[in-house]
């Protein structure tokens, strides 16, 4: 392939997984989720049970989506991402219940899972094979920023999704869903996943488990960094979806919520300009300034003051997004492509084992203040 060539297929392929990433994060139903629990007589304690569902679920299947991404090929779990978003909206908003609800979340659970490891493995050895890795930090901060503009739209429009009926929110999620699955059947398969085709089926799993282990029994590093980025991320998570429910209650016009949350979304884009400046910073000293930032936004949501609640939320989406990108890189410069997608979602296993401890305990200690 010649260089111009490669440079037309990174361009290409990068231009789909934005477009992607903007699809997966665009839902109105999918931002407003806690809201429309909560607007169909679910409490705040259930709110963080259907949280742990979807946090089991992820701790089930992400190792294995992940193999799935590196055995099979990150295209296809990239498609697969997508079928799981739509069973997660039809059951959502065809089957009543509490029950079809934690299931409506489980199914987005094994979305988002097939989607971790496979995007971040997809765009780094897509830029590896063209010898640009090195662009790979201005691809996350890209994605990073994508991420918060696209869902803080979606949030900004979150009182529509319960104007417009849970139901006819859902459905608007599948036809994103549907164009999404259109756009990703363009992308193409990344050098290290076509070399295993002549492979057995045996073989390619066996390599990939054994690879995976070998990798993660010799590099204590990457446990810690997982560890801390996993921590720092549970708070902003946990932090924004109470919000949705306890912003309202401070006493501020229904229309406000949404500029709120997208304001919030903003302290992320911050957060991704901030990260590719900070390259020289340790990721020890970058990981105490962040938790500090989120533990002081974590606070700040006690005062039931709107404004400092507000501030508090892009203090920590701010904080979340630093340590996301920084951690993103060095975790992709660390590991091998063979198991690019497996390695990248013990990452998520290890936030979700995390979310399921914190997510009931946070709907405890949010029902009560």
């Amino acid at each position: 392939m010649s260089d111009t060539n490669i440079k037309t297929n990174v361009k290409r392929q990068l231009g789909l997984l934005y477009l992607s990433n903007f699809f997966n994060n665009i839902s109105i139903a999918g931002a407003a989720w806690v809201l429309l629990l909560v607007a169909d007589g679910y409490s705040l304690v259930q709110v963080g049970f259907a949280e742990t569902a979807f946090h089991i679920t992820s701790i089930l299947a992400e190792i294995p989506s992940g193999m799935f991404a590196d055995v099979f090929g990150r295209k296809k779990s990239l498609l697969i991402s997508c079928v799981m978003s739509i069973l997660s909206a039809v059951v959502r908003g065809f089957v009543p219940g509490f029950a079809a609800a934690c299931i409506s979340v489980c199914f987005s659970a094994l979305s988002y899972n097939f989607i971790s490891g496979s995007d971040s493995a997809i765009a780094y050895d897509t830029l590896l094979e063209a010898g640009e890795q090195n662009r790979y930090d201005k691809y996350v901060s890209a994605q990073t920023t994508i991420y918060r503009i696209s869902n803080g739209l979606a949030t900004l429009c979150a009182g529509l999704a319960v104007i417009m009926g849970n139901r006819n929110a859902q459905m608007l999620s599948i036809g994103i869903s549907l164009v999404n699955m259109v756009s990703l059947l363009f992308l193409r398969e990344n050098k290290v996943i076509l070399k295993k085709s002549g492979d057995t089926l045996g073989k390619r799993i066996k390599d990939v488990c054994r690879g995976s282990f070998v990798f993660l029994k010799g590099n204590r590093r990457v446990a810690g960094l997982i560890f801390r980025n996993a921590f720092v991320g549970g708070i902003d998570v946990l932090l924004l979806f109470f919000l949705q429910a306890k912003l309202p209650m401070t006493g501020i016009p229904e229309w406000a919520l949404g500029p709120l949350l997208f304001i919030m979304s903003l302290g992320g884009i911050l957060g991704a300009v901030i990260a590719q400046k900070v390259r020289k910073v340790s990721l020890t000293t970058l990981f105490v300034f962040c938790l500090s930032l989120a533990l002081t936004g974590l606070v700040s949501e006690f005062t039931g003051i709107w404004y400092l609640m507000t501030i508090g939320g892009f203090l920590t989406a701010f904080a979340d997004d630093v340590l996301q990108i920084r951690s993103d890189i060095a975790l992709n410069e660390m590991i091998p492509p063979e198991q690019r997608a497996t390695l990248i979602s013990v990452n998520s296993f290890c936030f979700s084992m995390l979310m399921i401890v914190m997510s009931p305990l946070a709907g405890l200690v949010f029902s009560k203040v």
